[in-house]
Order: structure tokens, then C-alpha cells, then sequence
């Protein structure tokens, strides 16, 4: 900078001065083991798990009952959306102590019951109280994560109805 008094050294260190306490301003006092998952993230790590339930569920019903397919396929198909949606929302490692967003190698996989009828009953149980579940964490979480829930959660409903008609 010619005439200016002022040699591009100076002005970067004051740069650098300058900037040094707005960086470290953003470091937290809180030691990183004591940092809580903030409500959106739990929220979406048991909405992960519950899909990753509803989609092992209506695996093992095709699994057990063949002549189901046709009318879960479509269902199913939705619930493994939902999870690629949610999925997308997690971000590994943004709070150290919040659950894994996969369930643990020792949850059970679910088992589909012997009668056709008895398995379509638990699908829409289950689809019953997913839908409920997804309409209670709206309330508890930011405003677009809660328009993604209650998509998801007005599509299970759905199903609910949809497993309800005889076919």
C-alpha cells in the first residue's frame, strides 16, 4: 500500500489480532463429554430406529407370508424412502454422546406371527403407533424437521387404513 504507512505485514497481523478473540469466542467452556444431544437429534435417531423397525417388520411378514407381497411391496417401498429421508438429516459425530442412528447387533429382529391375518393386525399396530409417535415429536422439534415428520407420520397413518381394508 504506497503512502499509506502501512506494509502488508502490519495490516495482517492486525488481522490477525483482531480476529483471534472472535475465533476462540466460539470454542465452548462446556468440556465435550458433557455436551447433550440437542431434542432434533434425539428425535431423529428414534425415528431412524422406529423405520429401520418398520421395514424389518414388513420384511419378515414377506418373509413368512409370501402371498402378502404384492399388497406390502407398495408400503414397504415408502418406509425404506422415509429411512433414506431421515438418513439424510444425520450427521455423524455431531454430538458426542447421542445414540447410534442403526440399532445395536443385539436388538431382536422382528418375527412376523404364524396367521396372515394376525401379521397384517401387528403391521397396522405397529404402523398405528409410528404414526403417533412421529405426530408427538413435531412438537419437539424445528419447524422443517417437524413438516418431514409429519409427512412421514400422515403416510403411516395411511398405511394403518390401507392394512385395514381386506384385499
Amino acid at each position: 500500500m504506497p503512502g499509506s504507512g502501512m506494509d502488508r505485514r502490519a495490516l495482517l497481523k492486525g488481522v490477525g489480532v483482531i480476529s483471534l478473540p472472535i475465533a476462540l469466542g466460539g470454542c465452548s467452556k462446556e468440556p465435550v463429554g458433557e455436551l447433550r444431544p440437542r431434542p432434533d437429534l434425539a428425535v431423529l435417531t428414534g425415528a431412524i430406529a422406529a423405520e429401520e423397525h418398520l421395514v424389518a417388520l414388513y420384511e419378515a411378514v414377506r418373509g413368512r407370508h409370501a402371498g402378502l407381497s404384492r399388497r406390502l411391496d407398495p408400503l414397504l417401498a415408502h418406509h425404506r424412502d422415509h429411512l433414506t429421508a431421515l438418513r439424510r438429516h444425520y450427521r455423524a459425530g455431531s454430538v458426542p454422546t447421542s445414540p447410534s442412528p442403526t440399532p445395536s447387533p443385539q436388538q431382536p429382529r422382528p418375527t412376523a406371527p404364524a396367521q396372515p391375518m394376525q401379521a397384517l393386525a401387528a403391521l397396522r399396530l405397529a404402523e398405528r403407533q409410528a404414526a403417533a409417535a412421529r405426530i408427538r415429536e413435531v412438537e419437539q422439534v424445528k419447524p422443517g424437521f417437524a413438516q418431514l415428520l409429519a409427512s412421514i407420520g400422515a403416510c403411516e397413518a395411511g398405511h394403518a387404513v390401507t392394512l385395514s381394508r381386506g384385499r
